[in-house]
């Protein structure tokens, strides 16, 4: 509802029983969060404290979009393990335990008969945070370790309320703590069942028949490099919220195939092998809506957006004129039109184009004239940066990219060549690539992934990584820190700004001020080139019903992860002839 527009979903009277058939791109590395994994699985078994809530995605509201981010705007998230949380001051959390919650009782999985169905409890919860927090390859320990206000010795962190056996607290650091909180809770730590991994060990791709937990479906079954296929967990806690009076899952099986090729999937949605596919790009839905017309779909923004990075501690991009002027030398409406067809979004940067962002983003026609000009066509002003860098006849650079993403390079290598600047395209294997993210010397492609506001000003704030552009910037640390502070108090009447951050963003009447601010200094420091973002498309199946095109409830949830609310109408499928 970008435009204040709310529609009302009907909503047939779901039916139990069919299988659903999907598919995943990659193999899964583990079948727990905390081993990290290019596909996140655990979530159907084994859940997480907090999620979005599917009744204000596409099934209801439309509040946020077809892809949950990794922390919810606020008033987007649903309790799941956790009933309720809060914070207190400095930066105590308390997450409320959901209680009558039961580990799923498989008579066939030896460490099903270990936990024996038993209740899951604080203490479950405690031992998977820990856990995050300190397996070397865990979320928590990877990028938010001094979030905490003990990160060497996290039980002093985390742990058991002593005044409630149902309350699990969180110690942050002041003005930190919604890192952890949203780390914690959501995609990023499934709660585990702590006697089968300490029997058992990690659970592995090897490990898999160990798999135990909470969630909506039962792992029966994984055969690498092939499929995987779940069963519905007949005792499992939540219910259908349109239909309260309906237990979830509703589908008995859950059938996973693994296709890595993007040619196979789009054969295998045609024939009808699989009931859903994601991520499809615009040459490829325009087939696809010519060949299968019956098929369901929606276009949307996901916020991973095309983007030139720049070595920022590397001349000439150390001047924010020469970075300038590389974009003013872009024709973005020019890509947008031609190039994508139309079907793209201009401007995505630093806050995309997403239902869950609409009281944030602001078109580029009403952004400043120093944004606007930056995503304008400027080819004179561009020489005239060059020449006020130090370099009137321009210069001669080199960027690393793949395979993919040659054609538009050969693009933007013509505009560049109009103001003097000679690149040299060095195409590398996708492999080759990720080692060279931090390392690379002088341009390297890659995308900007754009999520909620906590998550996303963690590539530019100088901590750790500092982002694929190797930006060193105080000011956006500065604002990290304030938009903590605010998280969970948008409504806060003035944010008074001090030091430098004073002096590069005026003081703002609300958080939402904040974040406009925001948009305005980072677009005008150029610390990459945000190219437009083309539209993806969800297609489906006409059977799978309870399904209106949001396929993941958190930017590191399974696709899959909606399984738990749909069903199939098994009629509807057996007249198509399926």
């Amino acid at each position: 509802k970008l435009d204040g527009t709310v529609v009302e979903v009907m909503k047939e009277k779901p039916r139990y029983g069919g299988v659903n058939t999907d598919f995943i791109a990659t193999q899964p590395r583990a079948f727990e969060s905390s081993l990290g994994g290019n596909e996140y699985v655990d979530d159907l078994t084994n859940e997480p404290l907090i999620y979005h809530d599917w009744a204000r995605g596409q099934a209801g509201t439309a509040e946020w979009g077809p892809v949950g981010d990794p922390f919810p705007e606020m008033g987007e998230e649903m309790g799941i393990l956790a009933e309720s949380w809060e914070i207190i001051e400095p930066g105590y959390l308390v997450f409320h335990i959901r209680k009558g919650v039961h580990f799923a009782l498989d008579p066939t999985s030896e460490a099903s008969r270990l936990v024996g169905g038993r209740e899951m409890t604080a203490d479950d919860v405690v031992f998977t945070l820990r856990r995050g927090w300190t397996v070397p390859t865990a979320v928590g320990k990877r990028f938010y370790w001094y979030a905490l206000t003990d990160n060497e010795n996290v039980e002093n962190s985390i742990y058991v309320s002593p005044d409630d056996p149902w309350a699990v607290v969180m110690e942050a650091q002041p003005g930190m703590a919604s890192l952890p909180l949203w780390v914690a809770a959501t995609d990023f730590n499934s709660i585990l069942a702590p006697e089968a991994i300490e029997k058992y060990g990690d659970l592995t791709t090897s490990n898999w028949k160990h798999v135990v937990g909470t969630g909506p479906f039962i792992l029966k079954d994984y055969v690498a490099g092939s499929a995987l296929t779940w069963a519905r967990n007949p005792n499992y806690w939540m219910h259908d919220p349109f239909f309260p009076e309906n237990r979830l899952p509703y589908i008995d099986i859950l059938k996973v195939l693994i296709i890595p090729d993007i040619s196979t999937r789009m054969a295998a949605i045609r024939t009808a092998k699989i009931d859903k596919v994601y991520d499809v790009l615009w040459e490829d839905a325009e087939s696809l809506i010519k060949t299968n017309p019956e098929l369901k779909w929606i276009q949307f923004t996901s916020g991973a957006i095309p983007a030139i990075m720049m070595n920022n501690e590397s001349k000439p991009f150390t001047d924010v004129r020469v970075r300038q002027a590389l974009m003013m030398a872009v024709n973005y409406r020019e890509l947008t039109d031609l190039y994508y067809d139309g079907k793209a979004s201009l401007f995505n940067y630093p806050i995309p184009a997403m239902a869950q962002f609409s009281n944030m983003y602001t078109p580029i026609d009403k952004m400043p004239e120093s944004v606007q000009e930056l995503y304008g066509y400027h080819s004179d002003k561009a020489r005239q940066l060059l020449a006020e860098a130090g370099y009137p006849n321009g210069f001669s650079t080199h960027i690393i990219t793949t395979a993919k993403d040659v054609d538009m390079l050969s693009i933007v290598k013509a505009y560049w060549a109009d103001i003097g600047v000679d690149l040299k395209i060095d195409v590398r294997d996708v492999g080759a690539i990720t080692p060279l993210k931090r390392t690379y010397e002088q341009m390297l492609m890659d995308a900007r992934t754009q999520a909620s506001q906590i998550y996303r000003l963690s590539a530019e704030e100088g901590h750790d990584a500092r982002g694929n552009s190797n930006i060193y910037s105080p000011i956006a640390k500065q604002i990290k820190v304030r938009v903590n502070q605010v998280y969970f108090n948008p409504g806060e009447k003035e944010i008074v700004l001090t030091g430098p951050l004073s002096e590069a963003l005026p003081n703002v009447p609300e958080a939402s001020g904040l974040q406009s601010a925001w948009v305005t200094y980072a677009n005008e420091q150029a610390w990459f080139i945000v190219l437009p973002e083309p539209y993806k498309y969800i297609f489906w199946q006409p059977w799978v019903k309870g399904f209106y095109g949001t396929y993941s409830l958190g930017i590191y949830a399974p696709k899959i992860g909606n399984a738990r609310y749909l069903w199939i109408d098994q009629e509807l499928k057996e007249s198509m002839g399926r």
